[in-house]
């Protein structure tokens, strides 16, 4: 599983003297329930020879020879690679030490990159798609938690309530119809009020990005009574469900509820930018608008293409980034540029400033030319 700590870590990690694979693997199954990744790596072999010949400096003088780490890889896919996951991201220094492998249940596209440090686009996209959420199933007398991320259960919880002590003057004789359902309702406070409590340590404990509450129309809203308020807006979407459904059901039925919501949230904030685009306020579109915003350190959010790359330039000495084509730097004036893929940097630049980034399909975002933010200021 990744997390955004592993994409923190990936960007903190200090450039070395080696250059950086990064190699992302389709691991998802076909129709015929095969795996294609064998494949990728098989037309990628030859990159694979180049990279045995290649050159690295050392304190000593230089080496060459880095002929396993193709069968590093291929003994990786076939000894540690979890066939519940459908994504793999390796990154391994070209001649170094250093090689970790990242697996998740989601897919992603082939891609092999090797560069002066890891490719994490591709990563953030997953972390940025598939957010972590927790699903709370409940009843008047029973409720279950459910923490998922990346489409997968993590951990489910389950309470029962405690019943009400009955008083001693009641044994005998029994309740009144009345008093009977007066006491249920008390009870019903009783528990909903300590499933309340379970649903914030949840919450403080996992750190979900939104909750989905399920149950009778009545009893759901019954039960948000009784959260706090910052637990309350983080609901984002209730409905009908059995609490005693099974988790794999839970997930199948709320997948397309989800998605559509989510769907609504990108249409909802790729129209906010437009508006803001054309009355050129706290909005930018295009590429390099867009990225001098973001070196400038304005974004507030920032909207990219999926799977999107553009070829730039990065000053070797003032890191400054830039799509057009420059024989020297414009600020410092520098010739000492090197080849860099744009939206690798954008995404970085954004992670680092922690603005928010959201991906779109290219063609829906083609009328903002390729890039679009909101801006903090």
């Amino acid at each position: 599983m990744i997390s955004r700590q592993d994409l923190e870590r990936l960007i903190q990690r200090q450039d070395g003297d080696k250059p950086v694979l990064s190699l992302f693997l389709d691991m998802s199954v076909d129709s015929n329930n095969k795996r294609n990744h064998l494949v990728f790596l098989g037309q990628r072999r030859g990159d694979f020879a180049e990279l045995e010949n290649i050159t690295i400096p050392t304190g000593s003088g230089s080496e060459t020879g880095v002929g396993s780490l193709y069968e590093r890889i291929l003994g990786w896919c076939e000894n540690e690679f979890d066939e519940q996951n459908r994504g793999v991201v390796i990154y391994a220094e070209v001649g170094g030490d250093w090689f970790e492998a990242l697996q998740f249940p989601v897919s992603v596209q082939n891609r092999m990159v090797v560069s002066d440090r890891p490719v994490i686009g591709p990563l953030a996209q997953v972390l940025t798609t598939y957010e972590h959420y927790g699903v709370v199933l409940l009843d008047r007398e029973h409720v279950r938690i459910l923490s998922v991320y990346l489409g997968t259960l993590l951990d489910e919880l389950e309470f029962r309530g405690d019943p009400l002590p009955v008083p001693s003057n009641v044994k005998a004789g029994g309740y009144s119809q009345t008093r009977y359902q007066r006491r249920k309702r008390e009870e019903m406070k009783h528990f909903f009020k300590d499933f309340a409590t379970e649903v914030e340590k949840f919450v403080h404990r996992f750190h979900p990005a939104s909750l989905v509450l399920l149950g009778t129309e009545e009893n759901v809203a019954r039960f948000r009574e009784f959260l706090a308020a910052d637990v309350q807006q983080m609901i984002g979407h209730t409905g009908p469900m059995p609490v005693d459904q099974s988790a794999s059901e839970v997930l199948a039925r709320l997948e397309p509820h989800l998605r559509a919501d989510h769907e609504r949230h990108d249409r909802e904030l790729l129209e906010q930018v437009r508006d803001r685009a054309a009355h050129d306020y706290l909005a930018t579109a295009g590429v390099q608008g867009t990225l001098t915003a973001l070196q400038e350190g304005k974004v507030d959010t920032l909207v990219l293409p999926r799977d999107g790359q553009i070829q730039g330039v990065r000053c070797t000495q003032c890191n400054f980034v830039f799509v057009r084509d420059v024989s020297r730097c414009p600020y410092d004036g520098s010739e000492s540029l090197e080849q860099v893929d744009v939206m690798e940097e954008m995404v970085r630049l954004a992670q680092q400033q922690e603005a928010e980034i959201q991906f779109a399909d290219a063609n829906a975002i083609a009328d903002l030319r390729g890039a679009a933010a909101l801006l903090r200021f």
